[in-house]
């Protein structure tokens, strides 16, 4: 009898990415910023922490210059966005961020009109701020509380690296795409509610800014610098028909915080598509799943969350849904409106490929899904 051949092995064309060197680094324009941001609404953000609480009181009682409240708001009718805002705040104290992050609101933000002028009023606008809010007894509560953060995140970086190494020997990222050799964490934002986060990519840097306890919120913006510049590359082999499915199979509750653009739809299914069901191991959700996961919410349960989730009321105030019952009875055209990801399914399809493919070390994500997921759209 023959003997069954061996797949053949192939040599891997890329040279994965090195581990990055982490480092716990604050952020001083980012945090000015927030404090701004809380100053200009103090329903901003993280409102239930003392810490918050407290920040929105000093700014109740010693108000911004109204010219202050004024650049911002105007930032805001020229098309500024908070993004754009906080990317410009990095180059606070960091002149050699400045180039790069011009480049970006060029490539990303073409509806920020003049971004060097921009660049130039926030940076004139955080450095008058600090030099007034910096004597004051709350800079002093935030200094401190930072400080214990950093202190806390030093001793959980064995951790930390683990969580990272874990993701680069999944993905296998090359080096070439995924230039990361320093990994930037910012201490705990006080003003930032926990289950939020951003992540910032420069030459060779990424900063991420999150909670210190939610480390699946740390996993899922470092896998931006792996995941992202990979849906770039498959965005050139997309056609528009493909690009308006990928819109049609995403979740409405997706959409409703990323808009209908297929890169974000894209990049965010792919990493939550990990996090939640191959990491978790939740399951892919039916309407029959849907159901038994809302059979015991209570009354009370119900407008809690209707009152804490402005994208929760939205969604049922389209449905014209007020009280449990009604979403109960509204259900089906809930969860077809909202919660049906087809996109979801396909993506943990070609996951699931990816974990079987015959020739793991040669064959990297990125080569794998340029090869496979235009046939599959």
């Amino acid at each position: 009898m023959e003997k069954l051949k061996e797949p053949e092995k192939r040599e891997a064309l890329f040279e994965v990415m090195k581990m990055p060197k982490i480092v716990i680094q604050e952020e001083k324009g980012s945090q000015l910023l927030s404090l701004l941001l809380k100053a200009g609404n103090l329903e901003w953000g993280e409102t239930e922490t003392p810490l918050a609480r407290e920040t929105a009181d000093y700014f109740r009682n010693s108000p911004l210059d109204p010219e202050i409240l004024k650049t911002i708001k105007d930032f805001y009718a020229e098309g500024v966005d908070e993004e754009a805002l906080h990317n410009i705040a990095l180059t606070y104290r960091h002149p050699e961020r400045v180039e790069s992050i011009l480049e970006m609101a060029a490539k990303y933000k073409s509806h920020v009109k003049n971004p060097q002028e921009v660049h130039k009023k926030v940076l004139a606008l955080l450095e008058s701020f600090e030099q007034t809010f910096s004597s004051s007894p709350l800079a002093e509560k935030f200094a401190a509380e930072i400080e214990r953060d950093k202190s806390e995140r030093l001793k959980r970086l064995g951790e930390t690296k683990k969580r990272i190494e874990s993701l680069i020997d999944f993905f296998k990222p090359d080096s070439k795409t995924t230039n990361v050799q320093k990994l930037s964490l910012v201490p705990t934002d006080p003003l930032y509610k926990a289950n939020s986060g951003r992540n910032f990519t420069l030459p060779g840097e990424q900063i991420i800014i999150s909670h210190i306890d939610n480390v699946d919120n740390q996993d899922h913006e470092f896998s931006h610098s792996i995941i992202n510049p990979i849906v770039e590359k498959l965005s050139q082999q997309l056609t528009d028909e493909q690009k308006g499915k990928i819109s049609k199979l995403a979740s409405g509750k997706l959409k409703q915080d990323y808009g209908d653009g297929h890169f974000s739809l894209l990049c965010e299914e792919f990493i939550r598509t990990y996090n939640d069901v191959l990491k978790k191991g939740e399951k892919l959700q039916s309407y029959e799943d849907f159901v038994r996961k809302i059979s015991d919410i209570s009354e009370e349960q119900f407008q809690k969350f209707f009152a804490e989730s402005k994208g929760f009321k939205a969604r049922c105030t389209e449905l014209g849904i007020v009280t449990i019952e009604d979403f109960k009875n509204k259900s089906r055209e809930y969860f077809e409106r909202f919660e049906k990801n087809q996109l979801r399914n396909l993506i943990f399809e070609i996951y699931q490929e990816y974990i079987n493919r015959p020739n793991k070390e040669a064959e990297n994500f990125e080569n794998f899904v340029l090869a496979k997921f235009s046939d599959r759209i």
